[in-house]
């Protein structure tokens, strides 16, 4: 058939100009293409229906939906993954310059000022080149832009781990600033397809004895919590309610309570930070990062319509409940949001089906 290998896609695309423009827009196209274009060639279609967009001719990588990509992925892959409905940003957008063009001097700045000329290899550099997109992926850049960036801990991972560099608590030093350095870092892996390397950073932090597993103070607050977690004071009926899914994702679970809020007349209301971490790993390391994490996310919920935050994990109800008032404090605003488990859910709506 000859539209079988087309795709009808629609963009939603970033334009910004620091010469001419103070705030960032957005402009909406929609294109059909072949399965196998290229996303560089959508991004010259856009160019040839507005002259304004701009991209660099070297070192392209840029968001679409959230996720850093480059210009060498398939559209059809893309679309396989993340759906049709595609918004193209920069990278990092307070870094634009014009469009996905970055200023990023940042990348080698870092290097330079904490690496170069302590011990570093041409290897070292190297090898740091190659992290450009993990840079730039780093999730902690939303909430600190002071902070180091992934690849710089890589790095360090690398001389350390693989390198058995002689340097190693010089290293773990140089990457362990108090506000900037790897207390900042709950990993997310953010590229496309891309490796994750959680693990490596979490290597780091054991060595370090920043801890990632649960605190004292989740496991009192589990205790002090549980009799708020297993109740809802008032019927859902006709109610709107957001599915916090974090490092629990799983489209099948949310795909499932859909359908149970649909059948109990109750709206499921979709956020786009609902897989996100929320400062659940850095809460004793960082709090007020954490605050600032779970603030967003909890604000996102609410901004969006919902008036109950259904989490799949009951440890993420203890934690939101736990940090909500710092939260309304760091961003200076009430939320109003009823935090319940997934568990809380279903078992509300099942007794009152059996009562209906």
């Amino acid at each position: 058939m000859p539209f079988k290998n087309l795709l009808e896609i629609d963009i939603r695309a970033f334009f910004f100009n620091s010469e001419t423009d103070y705030l960032p827009y957005y402009k909406n196209f929609s294109f059909i293409v072949k399965n196998d274009t290229k996303l560089v060639d959508v991004l010259k279609l856009i160019k040839e229906k507005n002259s304004d967009f701009s991209y660099p001719d070297e070192d392209l990588i840029f968001r679409i939906n959230q996720l850093i990509v480059t210009g060498e992925e398939k559209v059809s892959d893309i679309v396989n993954e993340i759906g049709s409905e595609l918004t193209i940003e920069p990278a990092l957008a307070y870094r634009s310059d014009n469009g996905l063009v970055l200023n990023n001097s940042d990348f080698l700045h870092q290097y330079r000022t904490l690496f170069s000329g302590h011990n570093t290899s041409k290897e070292d550099l190297a090898y740091y080149l190659t992290l450009y997109p993990v840079h730039y992926a780093s999730e902690t850049f939303n909430y600190n832009r002071e902070y180091i960036g992934d690849a710089i801990l890589l790095l360090a991972h690398k001389m350390i781990v693989e390198d058995g560099s002689e340097y190693k608590d010089e290293i773990l030093a140089t990457i362990n600033d108090e506000f900037n350095g790897i207390r900042c870092c709950e990993y997310e892996n953010n590229i496309f397809q891309g490796e994750d390397h959680g693990a490596k950073i979490n290597e780091l932090k054991a060595m370090l004895n920043i801890k990632e597993s649960e605190s004292f103070t989740d496991k009192l607050l589990k205790l002090t919590l549980r009799s708020k977690n297993h109740e809802v004071e008032e019927t859902l009926d006709g109610t709107n309610i957001a599915l916090y899914l974090g490092d629990k994702n799983s489209n099948e679970s949310k795909e499932k309570v859909k359908k149970e809020a649909k059948a109990n007349n109750i709206n499921f209301i979709d956020f786009s930070m609902s897989t996100k971490k929320a400062g659940q790993s850095i809460i004793d390391s960082y709090s007020e990062l954490a605050y600032k994490k779970a603030g967003k996310i909890l604000l996102d919920a609410l901004d969006n319509g919902a008036d109950s935050l259904i989490c799949s994990k009951d440890s993420d109800v203890n934690f939101f409940q736990s940090v909500i008032s710092n939260c309304e404090r760091e961003y200076g605003r009430d939320i109003e949001l009823k935090i319940i488990s997934l568990t809380t859910f279903r078992t509300h709506v099942n007794k009152v089906t059996q009562e209906t």
